[in-house]
């Protein structure tokens, strides 16, 4: 009786992962989740007895049946593979794993000998899971990563845009600034993620609140009076990476009020007012990350970071209202980064410099800069904190950099998609990297930035969060986060640049 013990709980885990592939929301799923498992518990009972009585030649018939029935377990790494949001998706494992409880009990019918008890039955179900485990990772980067990084192509649509924005654009002349700071102030012992508003007046930051259980609201600190006040105190979720439109009108911001058990790494992106309090607005209305926000030029576009098919995308969208609201029109697709994680990390307001950061979250990121219209890549280097910004028409750019400090980052870039959504969950928990760097320099020439020298009590102090340009190029804000016995914590940072008003013009501008 106990090979048959066996086989029902064997059968546990692939019942379990059918029952919550097949459920179209999470309360179906938790209502579906104990009675798929018994279900599937009390079909393998039935296959392997009715296996076990069509093969009686075989005295150890059942404990050959109950070893195979150990191959139910790879039903546990398949559903985890899933659940992480791997590719290929639910019924391509569910699948796999029935096909592979087939062969293994087919086998199981036809072995002949001395067959292991109840030990090796169960040291057979975790080589099973260990299997399953690498497989999962290795299909699921393969195919991530069948396609490759790429760009997609500009379609001429995207490229006539991308002009008349660009055309809409009052061109300045930008300061001539020493790489030595003329000062540095901290302007809050806390925030994270800053975002300036077209004026620079305005600090956009997230940051926790005791008041609402620790969880992290959207803030905005007036730089003139210091005051700061809580943007979206009141609403649930944890609400992160605000990004100020060039309008001065609204932002969008990310946040988990819609995770839950089934999707833990459920983000969506929001809309909400930056001239007056009120309820932020739901933009992307899919389960997975949707996560990095940037409110593109002219406060019309909206570009962020999505999974879709096991692999992230960079996407955008254009704002459009109807039905009473703001809705997203047509999605497209700007970049792919295969098997590794990308995301967007500044749009130029002249809409001819997109930023994107590659590679491993836990690591520094490989930056490039995109011109959307013409389709150019060029690279910014492999040390870049996920954060870029620019001067008010997109004519100057600065970014941070860092080094890696998690023992993920050592791993491949090629498992960015598989690492997104520990990196997501680890990042307000403690600092991924170390050390702090800013390069700027010239959009016309992004491989001409140079970098900042510095304080070394700046540079040591922690990893940066995010980097704020103002609109003149003449100082900027940094976030930065440490872990420092156990507590962690943050700041905001003004670095004012020694600028000597002298103005040069860039060589793009002669083609506007």
């Amino acid at each position: 009786m106990l090979w048959r013990l066996w086989s029902f709980v064997s059968g546990l885990p692939l019942g379990a992962f059918a029952a919550l592939a097949t459920s179209p929301d999470t309360d179906a799923a938790a209502a579906r989740l104990p009675w798929g498992a018994a279900a599937g518990g009390l079909l393998l009972v039935l296959a392997t007895s009715w296996l076990a009585r069509r093969r009686d030649d075989e005295s150890d018939r059942g404990r050959h049946l109950a070893m195979a029935a150990s191959a139910g377990w790879l039903a546990l790494p398949a559903g985890v593979a899933w659940w992480l949001g791997f590719a290929p998706g639910p019924v391509p494992w569910l699948g796999v794993c029935v096909v592979v409880l087939g062969i293994a009990l087919w086998r199981g019918a036809h072995a002949i000998g001395p067959a292991g008890g109840p030990l090796r039955q169960a040291l057979g179900a975790v080589a099973w899971i260990a299997v399953g485990a690498v497989a999962a990772l290795v299909v699921g980067t393969a195919v991530a990563g069948a396609r490759g990084a790429r760009m997609t192509p500009p379609s001429p649509r995207l490229t006539n845009s991308v002009y008349d924005l660009d055309a809409a654009v009052v061109t300045q002349p930008l300061p001539s600034c020493a790489p030595v700071p003329r000062a540095v102030e901290t302007l809050l012992d806390t925030g994270a993620r800053p975002s300036l508003s077209p004026n620079g007046r305005t600090v956009w930051f997230d940051a926790p609140v005791a008041e609402e259980g620790g969880r992290r609201q959207i803030h905005r600190l007036d730089r003139e009076t210091g005051d700061v006040e809580c943007w979206t105190c009141g609403e649930p979720g944890n609400n992160v990476r605000p990004n100020a439109g060039d309008s001065g009108m609204a932002l969008v911001f990310e946040s988990d009020r819609e995770a839950n058990w089934l999707s833990p790494d459920d983000t969506e992106i929001f809309l909400l007012g930056a001239t007056r309090r009120g309820p932020s607005r739901r933009l992307t209305f899919r389960s997975g990350p949707d996560e990095w926000p940037r409110l593109g030029p002219g406060s019309r576009l909206v570009v962020w970071s999505r999974r879709d098919g096991g692999r992230y995308q960079v996407v955008s969208a254009t704002l459009r209202s109807g039905h009473g609201g703001i809705l997203l029109g047509n999605l497209g697709v700007l970049a792919t980064g295969g098997a590794e994680w990308i995301a967007p990390l500044g749009w130029a307001p002249d809409a001819r410099t997109l930023v994107l950061g590659r590679g491993n979250p836990f690591a520094p990121l490989r930056g490039l800069a995109v011109d959307p219209a013409t389709g150019t890549v060029t690279a910014l280097g492999d040390d870049l904190a996920p954060s870029a910004a620019f001067v008010a028409d997109g004519g100057w750019l600065a970014f941070p950099t860092a080094q890696g400090g998690h023992w993920a980052g050592a791993l491949p870039r090629s498992l960015g998609f598989a690492l997104a959504p520990w990196a997501r969950s680890r990042s307000d928990e403690r600092p991924l990297l170390h050390g702090t760097g800013i390069r700027s320099g010239p959009t016309s020439d992004p491989t001409a930035a140079r970098s900042l020298t510095l304080p070394a009590a700046l540079e040591t102090w922690g990893a940066p969060t995010g980097l704020a340009l103002d609109p003149d190029g003449r100082a900027l804000v940094l976030g930065q986060r440490r872990e420092r016995s156990g507590r962690i914590d943050e700041r905001l940072v003004e670095i004012t640049l020694d600028c000597d008003g002298t103005a040069f013009a860039r060589s793009s501008d002669a083609q506007r």
